[in-house]
């Protein structure tokens, strides 16, 4: 989700983890804070019938920094470090750059080159195969749901800085090149698609100071329709480098190259700080399955 030219603010590892790109990312560990404090009545929160998806209280984000993954409840509003990304010998992952998640919970993830599937159990990566790309890498990874997608399947994709974005075979990695987002704008930025709700992205474009949460349709033709739903901000503070999406009951949640976490109403835009504690000075990436539960 970030530009290869990310800023190293952690002086190189936690001077430049505040501040990296997703070219280059950091650690972390957990997180805090009570249920109560995430703005919603825990009674509220109860969720769906079984037969509906998974419950709310099981789903969780998951989210990544270059090197370590963790994981989110919003249902309890705690940050969990799973562990470094490793290969399956034990040596060091390369850095990633998005997760996505898909409606069985099947987790992949995205280096500069190749698409890999995670254990989450461990943060153990196996390759599935190399991109073919070229310079072009994609920093948002999602799957759409069938209803979102191209060709009515649940199709994982992922898009450039450019804006440029590319089916991507789950079992070879291999890409075909769909379309580009149009009017001018970039990825910011991720992607996360919801089923029975839509395809959300944060968003750039230099007439913006900061991200601008969108609604995409990507159309059977290559083409896609943006229609913004509004800036990233909160009464005080423009928010920017919003790498990792993720959804939530009736919110967005992201993930800011800082180390944020953030609430995102998904009607407005607004966003407000769940929590810096995140254990993490920087993410990189978010996911969560298409089928979480939506309440209304």
């Amino acid at each position: 989700m970030r530009s290869t030219a990310l800023v190293s603010l952690i002086s190189c590892l936690f001077v430049l983890g505040a501040c990296e790109t997703r070219t280059t990312l950091d650690a972390a560990v957990d997180v805090d804070a009570a249920p109560g404090d995430a703005g919603h009545d825990a009674a509220v929160d109860s969720g769906p019938p079984v037969d509906a998806g998974p419950r709310l209280d099981d789903v969780l984000i998951y989210a990544h920094s270059r090197d370590t993954l963790y994981t989110f409840s919003a249902y309890t509003n705690t940050v969990n470090e799973i562990g470094l990304f490793e290969l399956p010998d034990g040596s060091a992952a390369p850095f990633m750059l998005d997760i996505a998640v898909d409606s069985e919970g099947v987790v992949f993830t995205s280096s500069q080159e190749a698409l890999f599937t995670v254990d989450v159990m461990t943060a153990v990566v196996t390759q599935v195969g190399e991109f073919g790309l070229g310079s072009d890498q994609l920093f948002a990874l999602s799957f759409l749901t069938p209803t979102e997608s191209p060709d009515g399947t649940e199709m994982l994709v992922g898009a450039t800085n450019a804006g440029a974005y590319y089916s991507v075979d789950r079992n070879t990695a291999s890409t075909a090149l769909l379309g580009n987002y149009p009017d001018g704008w970039g990825s910011s930025g991720d992607i996360v698609s919801v089923d029975g709700l839509g395809t959300f992205a944060t968003l750039r474009r230099m007439d913006f100071t900061g991200d601008v949460l969108a609604r995409i349709i990507f159309a059977r033709d290559g083409s896609s329709t943006v229609t913004v739903i509004g800036p990233t901000r909160s009464a005080s503070e423009d928010f920017s480098e919003l790498f990792g999406l993720g959804y939530w009951g009736r919110d967005l949640f992201g993930f800011t190259n800082s180390g944020q976490l953030l609430r995102i109403d998904r009607t407005t835009g607004a966003a407000e700080v769940v929590t810096t504690a995140t254990g993490s000075s920087q993410f990189w990436g978010a996911g969560v399955t298409t089928i979480v539960p939506v309440l209304i």
